[in-house]
């Protein structure tokens, strides 16, 4: 009875939060230039700029990482931080519901020894698959200076990797069940405070907060420290986006009985 009311209350302060949210929103949209048009400011000289002067600024080949990770640093940390609430909301609501009983060890190595992917074929593909997205994810993120890629697709990648670990099929392997929700919020935080901290350490050298090319690093140029300091970044979003997809998949899977 008392779950239901909490659940009642709960659903009625998300109903009035949305509303209040959809008001504001409409009451701000009124003041803001209108969609798409042409002589707005973000069309007729900021875009220009991006344009023209990404690589001169930034170092960065891939204009679109230039704005998201240098010129909009602001925006990218909020979202990063977005990403570690998320997480965060998603733990608490569900930490409140009982977990599903955990298999034994014997139950867990029975399993990798009779489930298989219908082939010894998919069985052994399925074995390199987690390096291969490991790797690849790696790749992402590294390669995104210059071509499509950067932190968030490369943290979805590595989570991925491993949350496949534990289906791949490993005979005779005892692999035991752990607590990793908590280690995963803990990583999140840990990867929103390395883009928060990389905003931070140009206010040392003289800089500005998120002015990347003031970093105390030795570069021939100030475009290679922004280089590098937009690479610090794509590290600190990476390790987030991971450690909150990791929180809320544990979380979830966790509490589910796929018995059912």
């Amino acid at each position: 009875m008392e779950e239901k009311k909490s659940r009642k209350k709960l659903a009625f302060g998300l109903i009035i939060v949305i509303v209040l949210v959809g008001i504001g929103a409409v009451r701000v949209g009124k003041f803001l230039p209108t969609i798409g048009a042409l002589d707005t400011p973000a069309n007729t000289n900021v875009s220009q700029y991006y344009i023209s002067n990404a690589y001169e600024d930034t170092h960065a080949q891939n204009i679109v990482t230039a704005v998201l990770a240098d010129y909009r640093g602001f925006d990218t940390l909020f979202e990063t931080c977005v990403m570690l609430l998320s997480g965060i909301a998603v733990l608490t609501i569900l930490s409140a519901k009982e977990k599903v009983p955990q298999k034994s060890d014997k139950e867990i190595i029975e399993y990798h020894r009779t489930s298989t992917f219908g082939s010894l074929l998919m069985d052994g593909a399925f074995r390199i698959v987690v390096p291969i997205t490991l790797i690849y994810g790696l790749y992402v993120l590294f390669h995104g200076e210059v071509s499509l890629g950067g932190g968030f697709q490369a943290g979805a990648l590595l989570a991925c990797a491993y949350l496949l670990n534990p289906i791949v099929p490993k005979f005779d392997v005892k692999r035991k069940q752990k607590e990793r929700e908590e280690l995963g919020i803990i990583t999140a935080g840990l990867g929103a405070f390395l883009f928060a901290f990389t905003g931070i350490l140009p206010m040392f050298n003289g800089g500005k907060f998120m002015e990347l090319g003031k970093l105390p690093f030795s570069a021939e140029t100030e475009a290679e420290i922004h280089a590098d300091g937009i690479l610090m970044v794509e590290i600190g979003v990476m390790v987030c986006v991971a450690g909150v997809i990791i929180t809320i998949l544990e979380v979830v899977l966790e509490r589910t009985d796929f018995n059912d």
